[in-house]
């Protein structure tokens, strides 16, 4: 398993694993952003289309999952 520190939080690469499913073996990257509360999103790839990831992959993977997963500007409700 390989672990990558990033501005945003941390990415975490599985060992490859076999899937009934899925031909080639998979890796799951996760990400867990550093004001972690109780939340993380993953993402499923065929290994070997990561055979070569590093720091740079790590911090576009946890770019993209938080402009994925943050709600930018005010609520959309109040209490």
């Amino acid at each position: 398993m390989n672990t990558f520190s990033t501005k945003a939080g941390v990415v975490t690469l599985s060992k490859p694993y076999s899937t009934l499913m899925c031909d080639q073996q998979q890796i799951e990257v996760k990400y867990t952003p550093n004001n972690y509360h109780g939340w993380g999103i993953c993402k499923s790839f065929n290994a070997i289309e990561c055979s070569d990831f590093g720091q740079a992959d790590a911090e576009v993977f946890a770019l993209n999952a938080e402009s994925k997963l943050r709600i930018k500007g005010e609520a959309a409700c109040e209490a």
